[in-house]
């Protein structure tokens, strides 16, 4: 009989395992559909807003919508137009959190504030509400299987997200980089000269090569974001709130996870 109960209760949590896994892979993109000539160019971080300019000016001129994860700590008013020209073009804003925490290291609580804090600092600065869909996690650090981050995906999905988006192209050589990408890739760079360079470079070989670039939102079939005024509460709460006074909770200490 003890034999038994044991056998039950590993298969339970044999079981238990098994949809913790795949909640979490299917919470986690990395491309899109292959079958489609379709492909992502996404910028993360976007400390350096002179070059986050030049690549979205770069994007413009060619007619290449881009996604740009952007952390909250950059995000400061003396770019508000820089901003409001991004949100209201036909490329998307995804939050990448506020201060680039690597996630799996941190609770609930502070997953969730982090994003949200994000948010209201890109609301504050725009002057109206835009509320991104996508999310990428800082170092696209989320393991799967052993070891398996499920309270991530979870604080993610708390805070209003049902995606982590990673990807599946990260190089700044031009030809390797070339060669790598697929249909539905999703190409990741960052707010630097070097992958300025490349992009220059790249994407009107792409062109030629008849793909069609979209934003991860419009990869994974969204609607466009609904960028909406603020309602007067909101308005009174934008006013009052102070971004240098919302810290995030206490960080715990690295050494409390294994790496």
């Amino acid at each position: 009989m003890k034999r038994l109960a044991a056998t039950i209760l590993c298969l339970v949590l044999l079981a238990s395992a098994s949809l913790s896994f795949a909640a979490e892979y299917k919470f986690t993109v990395r491309n899109g559909d292959r079958s489609e000539k379709r492909i992502c160019i996404t910028v993360d971080d976007c400390i350096n807003t002179e070059m986050m300019q030049a690549i979205f000016e770069l994007g413009q001129e060619l007619e290449i919508p881009m996604t740009f994860f952007i952390l909250g700590s950059g995000i400061q008013e003396k770019d508000q137009e820089l901003w409001q020209r991004i949100a209201q073009s036909d490329c998307e804003l995804g939050n990448h959190t506020y201060g680039h925490a690597s996630l799996p290291r941190k609770e609930q609580e502070y997953i969730v504030r982090t994003l949200n804090r994000t948010q209201r600092r890109l609301d504050q600065v725009l002057g109206f509400h835009y509320p991104m869909q996508v999310m990428r996690p800082p170092y696209g650090k989320v393991r799967i299987g052993d070891g398996s981050n499920i309270h991530v995906v979870r604080s993610v999905q708390a805070a209003g997200y049902d995606h982590l988006i990673l990807w599946d192209v990260d190089e700044t050589d031009v030809e390797k980089c070339y060669k790598d990408v697929q249909n539905g890739s999703i190409l990741l760079f960052h707010t630097n000269p070097l992958d300025y360079s490349t992009l220059q470079q790249l994407l009107p070989m792409l062109k030629a090569d008849g793909y069609e670039f979209v934003t991860i939102s419009q990869l994974l079939g969204k609607d466009p974001v609904a960028i909406r005024e603020f309602t007067p509460e909101e308005a009174q709460e934008m006013t009052a709130y102070n971004d240098a006074t919302d810290e995030e909770p206490e960080e715990l200490p690295e050494d409390l996870y294994e790496e």
